[in-house]
């Protein structure tokens, strides 16, 4: 690969794999807690960074409309291809841009609110994407990034510890090739203030999914890095799906992975 797995599945997205990331990424009612921190109205200018295949882009559109303005910008042409697409269906004023960052591709100054979600994770630098998130950033204007901490992950199937060592393999092969830096949520606070952001305040949310909600990540994205990572047999992959499945059936399956929801202030 001419970059690093946890960068280049994001750059080369199979098909089948566009059409989970519409699922996984799809903005829902319980992403407010997120969103509350920019505190949107009608007129801003903000940039999602990292915007995927845009559906909370577009959401962030809507509250800024009719006189504010939305860009996205994301590092897979098709993720851009398809959001500009799908802005021009609901007739947005949202546009998208395909580069890598950082640095990002725009002056210094130019956005009253720069927003990131669950992108840090993945890049080469968290601290360099922030510092550029706060570059890019107005004066007085508002940062805010929201990541996981896949080390306070909790994925209980309600079975025994051969079932749980599983669930340690695969998540385990997963990870060392798909996250840069896997304890990024907690280490957001500090790379805010390093950045020079003011006012950084941090907020978590953790809700648990015993309904299976997670299912769809965990098929298309979790299983598919650790069938990659080549440290475990894609046999034993199948099998722990397949005990996932049994655990949402039976009612034996919990997820929770704590988000870190970080805003500072630029000055």
């Amino acid at each position: 690969m001419p970059e690093p797995y946890y960068k280049q599945h994001w750059i080369d997205i199979e098909p089948d794999r566009h059409a989970a990331y519409d699922q996984i990424l799809a903005f829902h009612p319980t992403m407010e807690p997120i969103l509350r921190p920019l505190e949107l109205r009608a007129g801003l200018c903000v940039l999602d960074v990292g915007s995927g295949p845009g559906h909370t882009t577009l959401e962030l559109a809507r509250r800024v409309a009719p006189s504010g303005k939305v860009t996205g910008v994301d590092i897979n042409a098709e993720f851009v291809a398809r959001a500009s697409a799908r802005a021009r269906e609901q007739k947005s004023k949202a546009e998208f841009v395909n580069s890598a960052f950082p640095p990002l591709p725009f002056p210094g100054g130019s956005f009253d609110r720069v927003f990131c979600k669950n992108v840090l994770e993945y890049v080469d630098s968290a601290s360099a994407t922030v510092a550029e998130m706060a570059r890019v950033a107005a004066p007085g204007g508002v940062v805010v990034a929201t990541d996981s901490d896949w080390d306070m992950l909790a994925l209980d199937l309600g079975a025994g510890d051969e079932v749980r060592d599983l669930t340690d393999s695969v998540l385990a092969a997963a990870k060392s090739i798909a996250i840069k830096e896997p304890r990024i949520g907690r280490r957001l606070y500090g790379i805010f203030r390093a950045a020079g952001l003011a006012g950084v305040k941090v907020e978590i949310m953790a809700g648990a999914d015993t309904a299976g909600r997670s299912l769809p990540m965990l098929k298309s994205s979790w299983a598919h890095y650790a069938r990659d990572s080549g440290r475990i047999n894609p046999a034993e992959v199948e099998r722990w799906l397949g005990e996932i499945n049994a655990a949402i059936a039976e009612q034996r399956f919990l997820f929770v992975l704590p988000q870190f929801i970080v805003r500072g202030n630029k000055a």
